[in-house]
């Protein structure tokens, strides 16, 4: 399949809004980085604002997209929920915010509620790529890959906006180092997960197109991710992840997050921007077969 990277920015972008807002709830549950509340909500709220915008440069007919709203089943219809429902989450919080001054505090069921929600967004979005003709998309673990890049995205950029605005602390290391290995596992396992499907595609060999009837069904490298065209992507991916995981490290041993931590968001968007091309890229469908 060819890249949407209308879409790939979406989802990029998505996991980064949703993890930067589930990282400031978590720092407000933990009393921490009260002057980098604001600053963090403005970042999220503007992240999660271009990567809707982006979704709509996937269509010729944009406003076809209306179309898919009338149906509860269709993954862009969950994801406009789900969107929805953390931007209101978003404007309550903001309103706490304000309320509090300088304080900088909101109540202990909101920062849970925006945890939560934010969560479930990546989830609902990941969900609507699941599909079962196409093998290499139709796993948790692809979900996985998703979460892992919001948990890595949101205590990375967290920590420079809290370094700036000099309320660094205990919780920047430790959200960093835990949530850049969970990406960087979460990475790996997703593309063990798309080269075991390759598989799937061995059955048969042509199918007949009329205007390509000798056109080869799974074209070299096209279906796993570690072969062919495909491989540069993925081991791009992993790199990316790896670096991030290192930068939490060295960020924890100097402790200049204002560095550290813009290094390791930097390397969560390549390794998360690499992870969706060899999505698209291994997104062959079965459909012939039946």
């Amino acid at each position: 399949m060819e890249l949407q990277w209308p879409l790939i920015l979406f989802t990029t972008l998505l996991a980064w809004a949703a993890g930067l807002f589930g990282a400031q709830c978590l720092w407000a549950l933990r009393g921490r980085g009260a002057k980098a509340q604001m600053p963090a909500l403005i970042v999220s709220v503007a992240l999660l604002a271009v990567g809707g915008i982006a979704v709509f440069f996937h269509l010729e007919h944009w406003e076809r997209i209306f179309n898919g709203f009338g149906h509860m089943t269709s993954g862009i219809t969950q994801e406009l929920i789900a969107i929805v429902v953390l931007a209101v989450v978003m404007v309550v919080y903001f309103v706490y915010l304000r309320r509090s001054g300088d304080e900088a505090r909101v109540p202990a069921w909101l920062a849970v509620a925006g945890l939560v929600l934010a969560v479930v967004l990546v989830v609902v979005m990941g969900h609507s790529y699941m599909m079962a003709s196409l093998p290499a998309w139709d796993s948790l673990l692809q979900i996985g890959s998703l979460l892992g890049a919001a948990c890595a995205f949101g205590p990375a950029t967290m920590a420079v906006i809290c370094a700036v605005r000099d309320e660094a602390s205990d919780l920047d290391a430790k959200a960093n180092v835990i949530g850049q290995c969970a990406n960087v596992v979460l990475v790996v396992a997703y593309l063990i997960a798309m080269q075991a499907t390759a598989g799937s595609y061995t059955a048969v060999e042509f199918w007949y197109d009329p205007t390509q009837p000798t056109l080869d069904i799974t074209p070299d490298g096209s279906t796993a991710p570690f072969s062919g065209a495909s491989m540069g992507w993925a081991v791009c991916s992993i790199v990316a992840a790896v670096a991030g995981a290192a930068s939490a490290f060295v960020g924890k041993a100097k402790g200049d997050w204002k560095i550290w931590g813009a290094v390791g968001a930097a390397c969560v968007l390549v390794s998360a921007l690499a992870l969706r091309a060899t999505f698209y890229m291994t997104g062959v469908s079965i459909y012939p077969f039946f």
